[in-house]
């Protein structure tokens, strides 16, 4: 990825939380799978599935109509679907490539269901569940929760709740995960997963052009500046590399990585003989 694509990233994800574009932005991370995604061919082949959910949800539907089309519409006729086979696979992350295959992981589906609800104009969110992404739709006090991996099942609140009991939550109400998330909290999650798989692959350029993503989102994650000063380094960015891992490695303190301080050393030693043979 280049500059360009980075820079349209962070115009995608400006403003207040409800005018950030979520589709924009997910296209610009399929760019990561190294081809070139068409937003227009992909946005086409989600409004045609809005119109098919309209038109078989008649004339002024009522929520549970809309849903039950756009069930219907997205897992009976399109045949959408969990991608248990190839779970891992960096292509189940990009959205272009999930709405072509029809088949994808959980937040990316959900991506795909989210997309297709605000064309028809049901109430939808995403809700950022422990290891598996939901949505739910619905007014307040109403909400229905559903699971787009499982081909659209109904999942009940308080079994989701009973669920999150028996998970170590770090100290924080169950009840909390099953707030809605915002977009950039969905887009932080899509690029977790795709961090996770191209550090796994040993990936270096896409692993390091997926950091770049995240700190569009997260610019204040010195973990992150270190990790991609470490793979800099790597790549053979030396001169990049460096304020990278000084300001890592001066921000975690003691805490700092190892290997970034012997990185951060060699960097230091060597310019510092640069500037001294000149």
């Amino acid at each position: 990825m280049n500059s360009t694509e980075f820079n349209a990233f962070e115009a995608a994800i400006a403003g207040r939380p409800e005018e950030v574009d979520l589709f924009t932005a997910a296209m610009i991370i399929a760019r990561l799978g190294g081809h070139d995604p068409d937003p227009h061919r992909t946005a086409r082949a989600l409004d045609l599935i809005a119109e098919d959910v309209l038109a078989e949800a008649g004339q002024r539907p009522s929520l549970q109509t809309l849903a039950h089309a756009l069930d219907h519409q997205l897992f009976t006729v399109a045949r959408f679907r969990g991608s248990f086979e190839n779970y891992d696979d960096p292509e189940n992350s990009y959205l272009d490539r999930v709405v072509e295959r029809r088949t994808g992981i959980p937040i990316t589906l959900s991506i795909v269901y989210l997309e297709i609800a605000q064309r028809i104009g049901l109430p939808a969110d995403g809700i950022g569940f422990p290891g598996h992404f939901l949505v739910r739709y619905g007014e307040p006090g109403h909400y229905t929760y559903l699971d787009p991996f499982q081909q659209g099942a109904r999942l009940d609140e308080q079994e989701l709740l009973a669920m999150l009991r028996g998970l170590d939550l770090g100290g924080a109400r169950p009840e909390t995960f099953l707030h809605a998330v915002t977009r950039r909290q969905i887009l932080q999650r899509m690029l977790n997963n795709l961090h996770a798989s191209f550090r796994a692959r040993r990936d270096i350029q896409r692993w390091h052009d997926t950091i770049e993503l995240q700190l569009r989102l997260e610019p204040w994650n010195v973990a992150l500046i270190g990790e991609r000063g470490m793979l800099r380094y790597r790549l053979g960015r030396l001169e990049e590399a460096l304020p990278d891992l000084e300001t890592y490695v001066t921000a975690s303190e003691k805490n700092a990585s190892p290997g970034a301080i012997r990185l951060l050393d060699q960097l230091r030693l060597r310019y510092r003989n640069m500037g001294e043979s000149r």
